[in-house]
């Protein structure tokens, strides 16, 4: 049967933030549970880049390459959150946001404090959009990830303010193999039999 309509995939996706190697929800199905935060909507779409460096060995005689090496390999997912909240920005930033309840006399307030130091935390990540093979879900779950990019937050009387950011997937070592490391990406193809 042919999925044609399907293989071209439009639309957008949601994503999803948890504590690194929070377990992806069973199946692409499966809501998300409790551990896992949706960052709201996107602008400008989620960009998901595999990047690799590779190397290439020749001989004197020979005028093409004879064997190629992978020297490094990544993985990033890149967007814009459109919901400019102190706890999407603490997610870019790798913060923690301080909620100050109102009292007699005193206002309500959300803060996030900007300076880092020399940690970077690190956080599991869930893309779920379309399938290419039929009226399906699909997801990008990656076990290990961290923010990756400088954030730069534009304020302007004429357009909105968005959050960019990036994040990179970093090995996860405990994952049960190799091929593991940087996640699975996961489309259904078919309604259980």
């Amino acid at each position: 049967m042919s999925t044609v309509p399907y293989e071209v995939l439009v639309g957008v996706g949601t994503l999803y933030i948890g504590a690194a190697n929070l377990a992806a929800p069973a199946t692409v199905e499966t809501v998300p549970g409790a551990g896992w935060t949706s960052l709201g909507e996107t602008d400008g779409g989620v960009k998901v880049r595999k990047t690799q460096n590779i190397e290439r060995f020749s001989s004197d005689q020979r005028t093409g390459n004879t064997k190629a090496v992978r020297t490094e390999e990544g993985l990033e997912i890149e967007t814009n959150l459109n919901s400019a909240t102190l706890e999407n920005l603490a997610y870019a930033i790798e913060g923690t946001v301080v909620d100050t309840a109102p009292g007699a006399g005193t206002i309500g307030t959300r803060a996030l404090k900007l300076y880092k130091g020399a940690d970077v935390g690190t956080y599991a990540l869930l893309f779920r959009g379309s399938s290419p093979y039929g009226a399906f879900a699909g997801q990008f779950y990656v076990p290990v990830v961290f923010s990756a990019e400088d954030v730069e937050m534009e304020f302007t009387k004429d357009g909105k303010t968005l959050i960019p950011v990036k994040f990179e997937a970093l090995e996860d070592t405990t994952a049960g193999t190799a091929a593991d490391r940087f996640g699975v990406v996961t489309y259904k193809d078919a309604v259980a039999v």
